[in-house]
């Protein structure tokens, strides 16, 4: 029988908490505020005028706040293997430097789809709350529609594949809660998809008469 070691614990409990539990939904619900761009918040506040007066190009506008926002949810996917294992060391654990690493990169790919989600949404729909709270409901409805057996087999579940639901097991030593390999392949097809939703919101932003 293999022991329980204080280790297996403290591992366990950071997976259950951050990468499957509440800070993964934290940050899929801030994604969603960071992916809020485009110009129609700028008409409501009437200042859109004012931003296409400027000397640039609309297209160049849009991708400036295409590119602060994904940047900031880089960042923001990143924290957790920032803090992680450095802050383990106070309450004498460790966390895997290369798994939360890991983790990370899925947070930003997945991330991807729910920031153009959000962008374009805010892109064609008026209103301060609209287009975040028509993004959360789609979000929760793709969380549900993909727990049929198609979605489980695909892993079309954004939120099980950022907390590698039905994926995680022990290490040889059983001391870390570890994930498989990460599936470059399937994480490029998801931030392609992000990035033809973004374009998509660019031409339409693009072609909007102010």
């Amino acid at each position: 029988m293999i022991p329980v070691l204080r280790s297996s614990i403290f591992s366990e409990r950071i997976y259950d908490l951050v990468y499957y539990g509440t800070a993964k939904g934290v940050f899929a619900i801030l994604t969603i505020f960071l992916g809020l761009g485009g110009l129609l918040r700028e008409r409501r506040n009437r200042t859109a005028i004012f931003t296409l007066s400027l000397p640039v190009s609309r297209f160049r506008l849009i991708g400036t706040q295409m590119v602060v926002g994904l940047s900031e949810m880089a960042a923001l996917s990143l924290l957790p293997a920032v803090l992680i294992p450095s802050l383990s060391k106070f309450v004498h654990e460790s966390y895997p430097l290369d798994e939360a690493l890991h983790f990370s990169m899925l947070w930003f790919a997945c991330g991807s789809i729910i920031f153009a989600a959000a962008f374009l949404m805010s892109v064609v729909l008026g209103g301060e709350y609209i287009a975040p709270v028509v993004c959360y409901i789609a979000l929760v409805l793709q969380a549900l529609i993909t727990t049929t057996a198609l979605g489980q087999r695909y892993r079309l579940n954004l939120m099980w594949t950022m907390g590698e639901f039905g994926r995680m097991h022990w290490d040889s030593r059983h001391k870390f809660l570890v994930s498989d390999p990460l599936s470059w392949g399937r994480l490029l097809i998801v931030m392609l998809i992000a990035l033809c939703m973004l374009a998509f919101a660019s031409r339409i932003a693009n072609k909007q008469d102010f």
